[in-house]
């Protein structure tokens, strides 16, 4: 039988694949865990005489997170761009420290995400519960 003679560029592609998949599904995992522990957390507190507090703080957090992450991304002004789309008075080198910087800020703030997609699980099941369950009753009593 004759053995196949791999490319070592075609083994580290698809070791960075594995990595980046495992990267991805630590991801979702962190995600999912904060998401229930901010759930349980505001239901927690749901009943309780501090509600109102949690609540706020919660909608502070979660405004104050986006606009974070908004900002600190520039808008995303930086997005989808190529070197064509840039100021032809510029250097390459300047076109490319542009690009990357946009790409590494969008690196750097993706921890932002967990705490926005956790709060906004829990406002959406908030909104869920007080706003279609009810009609379901309604429509199904």
């Amino acid at each position: 039988m004759l053995k196949r003679i791999r490319d070592p560029q075609e083994k580290s592609d698809r070791t960075s694949k594995k990595s980046r998949r495992t990267e991805n599904i630590l991801w979702g995992l962190s995600v999912l865990i904060l998401s229930v522990a901010v759930l349980t957390f505001y239901r927690f507190f749901l009943t309780r005489p501090g509600f109102p507090v949690v609540l706020t703080v919660y909608m502070v957090l979660f405004a104050l997170f986006i606009l974070a992450y908004v900002i600190y991304n520039r808008g995303f002004s930086r997005r989808h761009l190529t070197k064509d789309m840039l100021p032809d008075e510029w250097s390459e080198e300047e076109k490319e420290a542009f690009l990357v910087d946009g790409k590494e800020r969008m690196r750097r703030s993706k921890w932002m995400l967990l705490p926005i997609i956790a709060l906004g699980v829990t406002f959406a099941y908030d909104m869920i519960e007080l706003f279609v369950l009810p009609y379901f009753r309604e429509m199904f009593s």
